[in-house]
């Protein structure tokens, strides 16, 4: 399983930012306060001020303030 992060501009539909993400379904369960193995599979989350703080700190990266962001999974 693979993670990125999708941003949009607020109320457009067009994808403008996607970032792979170098972190497992363990590594975020507690960022993202899920409960079971399988609660990250098949749906993509809005996520917080706070989450996109705390995935760009266990990721090592800078993701943009600007935008709307979505943790996303494939494989």
């Amino acid at each position: 399983m693979s993670f990125a992060v999708l941003g949009f501009y607020p109320g457009k539909d067009e994808l403008v930012f996607e970032q792979s993400i170098n972190l497992s379904a363990e590594d975020l369960r507690p960022v993202m306060h899920w409960t079971d193995n399988t609660d990250h599979i098949g749906a993509d989350f809005r996520l917080s001020t706070k989450q996109i703080i705390e995935i760009g700190r266990l990721a090592s990266l800078a993701l943009p303030e600007e935008l709307d962001l979505y943790l996303t999974s494939t494989g």
